[in-house]
């Protein structure tokens, strides 16, 4: 087995409150972490590392982990944000008819492939991600070498029928069965694959999308195979409204009478919170994907002065588009403290926790991932602080100045799984150039047998 040692360097281990090691060395033998603290402490010589990565000038902390991706998003780049009429008009008018009807099978693999170099090359080493046909997205997450939570997304309506006004939703009881199906075969085929490096859960899509029956299913089916749930829920204008229309109830309230919110459950989005919302968010545990930058974009955000002082485990998610989770924190900080005028509520170093930690106890793996600490599984990056706009830095405050003014593209390294997936921001597991070009390719010709959402 292979013994990496990542020398020198800042180190953020992200296991106590606002700790840094100026001179850090990490440790690593096979896929786990052996030592991670001070230089003086470790004894390098001894060691015999077949792999020394100099960090000297670099900050070292765990891998970001992403809450919420669906991986068909790269074909999606820069349609999606600028299209006007009501709001989340871009989700309904592009968005969903290209990712759902115009991407073709043999489309999945490079788009796929795309989107989740953007989050490795960016500090992201796990993503939860799901949608429909997630099956195809398995070779890329396997090839790549990224940490994948993934499952397949159970729709019962037509969502390319939908906008934000439609509250006649039938449901497809076929659908449903066949959704259960795949994430049944899903779990089968690929749960705990790749040393374990690849996971799965159960998606239902989300009340706005499921029906009751199929939401109690997908809660069974998650109970019987010991899964998590991820759930998407409250999150675009038009929902709450036809839940309340078909159920009598808030999204949330609905859901947590059908027993679906538990600490098992990440809640997707999660804008259109009421007080009570929140309260509930707090009292059952069930963890909130919070895509800050991306709901920032349509238009509308969640009240998360209020979600944080509650006490909810939040996480950070991305959902498609644009998936440097270094946005998203910058943004989960600074829209809340603008709209409330409360600079305490969020600082840097608490949301560098909550993409580790926080992510790594949202999927019930924070035994094995999100610290920087002995035992733990080898998930590592490198940020380069030798930039303008990084310097000087004072180790105390390294947590904020990373939030605040580091961005993905100064990642340099990324270890997953004691496997150096990126050395010098090139990508050692796949031909990144040949895969963006084809798909660039593959999205020229989806765009023109989408060119009548264009229009």
């Amino acid at each position: 087995m292979s013994k990496i040692l990542v020398d020198g360097g800042y180190l953020i281990p992200m296991d106590k409150p606002y700790a840094v090691i100026s001179d850090g060395v990490v440790a690593i033998d096979g896929n786990r972490i052996a030592y991670a603290g001070t230089r003086s402490g470790f004894n390098t010589a001894a060691f015999r590392a077949d792999t020394t990565i100099p960090a000297k000038g670099r900050a070292v902390l765990p891998g970001l982990i992403n809450t919420h991706i669906h991986l068909i998003g790269a074909y999606l780049k820069g349609l999606t944000e600028d299209v006007s009429g009501q709001l989340s008009a871009g989700l309904w008018k592009r968005a969903v008819p290209i990712a759902f009807t115009h991407v073709h099978d043999e489309d999945w693999y490079a788009g796929c492939l795309t989107h989740a170099m953007e989050m490795l090359c960016t500090g992201t080493t796990t993503i939860v991600s799901q949608f429909v046909k997630e099956h195809l997205a398995m070779p890329a997450v396997r090839d790549l070498g990224i940490r994948a939570v993934m499952s397949q997304e159970i729709f019962e309506v037509d969502a390319t029928k939908l906008n934000a006004s439609v509250m006649d939703r039938p449901m497809r009881k076929d659908w449903l069965e066949k959704g259960l199906e795949d994430s049944r075969r899903l779990h089968a085929d690929w749960h705990g694959k790749e040393n374990g490096r690849i996971t799965t859960r159960i998606s239902p899509a989300g009340p706005g999308f499921t029906s009751r029956d199929g939401l109690v299913a997908s809660a069974a089916l998650a109970d019987e195979l010991g899964l998590g749930i991820n759930v998407h829920v409250a999150e675009v204008p038009g929902e709450t409204e036809f839940v309340m229309k078909q159920h009598g109830k808030r999204p949330i309230q609905f859901l947590d009478e059908l027993g679906l919110l538990s600490e098992r459950t990440i809640g997707i989005h999660t804008v259109f919170l009421s007080d009570e919302d929140i309260a509930t968010v707090a009292r059952t545990g069930m963890h909130i994907s919070h895509t800050s930058y991306h709901v920032a974009k349509r238009g509308y955000f969640p009240p998360m002065e209020k979600v944080y002082a509650a006490g909810c485990n939040v996480t950070w998610g991305s959902d498609w588009c644009s998936n440097d989770l270094w946005k998203f924190m910058n943004m989960g900080i600074l829209f809340p403290r603008a709209r409330s005028g409360d600079a305490k509520m969020l600082d840097g170093w608490r949301a560098l926790h909550m993409a580790t930690m926080g992510g790594a106890r949202s999927i019930g793996m924070d035994k094995e991932i999100g610290s920087l600490e002995g035992g733990k599984k080898a998930d590592i990056i490198l940020v380069d602080l030798d930039t303008p706009w990084c310097r000087p830095v004072r180790a105390e405050n390294l947590p904020s100045n990373l939030v605040y003014n580091a961005t993905g593209s100064d990642v340099t390294d990324v270890i997953v799984d004691g496997r150096i997936v990126v050395r010098e921001k090139k990508v050692t597991t796949v031909d990144a150039p040949a895969v963006l070009k084809e798909t660039q390719e593959r999205a020229e010709r989806i765009w023109a047998r989408a060119d009548a959402v264009f229009a």
